[in-house]
């Protein structure tokens, strides 16, 4: 994460629905960048060029986003997407410095799932992110938990995760992460008939 991407961006004149709408159909996704002790700054980059990045860097990538002749060093801080098409609605940017450090959460990605699964074990998964903070350029694209050999009922917290050098959780350390469980058979709760508490669905 010591280099960066650059993305030539331009500023917005209006920033409103009507405008934001029109520059989505010419290939433009509306957006700001937030500046600390500022007013943020209304911009519109390409959508091609802007996924291009996203997809070849991640989205805890250090972006350089060239304004007015300007370099900005940025993250991406929120992507929004319409809730029907999950079309791309607008993207905001965060300035940060490389000496401040940032919180950002960070994507878990599981290390021998497969081996859980082969002993007939299941992972279930209660954070899908951790909570993190750093330096902008310490920040990882994902954290990997190896679960290999964990067996049932075992318990991964927040405190049991190896974080990269100069990162800490940004999160209570006895968080759980996931628990190895053993899934339910058919046949173990199914009975002629039907339990008293549960409620049958009338059409």
């Amino acid at each position: 994460m010591n280099e960066k991407a650059t993305l030539v961006i331009e500023k917005r004149e209006k920033a409103n629905s009507r405008s934001s709408k029109q520059l989505r159909k010419i290939g433009f996704v509306p957006g700001s960048i937030s500046r600390k002790g500022k007013d943020s700054i209304s911009v519109k980059v390409k959508k091609e060029e802007l996924m291009k990045s996203l997809s070849k860097h991640g989205r805890n990538y250090i972006f350089n986003l060239k304004l007015d002749g300007d370099d900005i060093s940025a993250i991406v801080k929120e992507m929004n997407y319409s809730p029907l098409k999950r079309e791309l609605m607008s993207v905001d940017f965060q300035q940060i410095s490389l000496t401040d450090e940032i919180k950002m959460n960070v994507e878990v990605k599981l290390i021998g799932k497969d081996s859980v699964e082969f002993r007939k074990l299941l992972v279930l998964q209660q954070m899908d992110q951790i909570p993190v903070k750093g330096l902008p350029q310490d920040i990882p694209d994902f954290i990997e938990i190896d679960v290999t050999n964990l067996d049932v009922d075992d318990k991964i917290a927040i405190g049991d995760v190896k974080y990269p050098k100069g990162i800490e959780p940004d999160i209570e350390a006895d968080k759980i992460v996931l628990t190895i469980i053993k899934p339910k058979v058919r046949g173990e709760e199914a009975t002629e008939e039907p339990d008293e508490e549960t409620e049958t669905e009338s059409e």
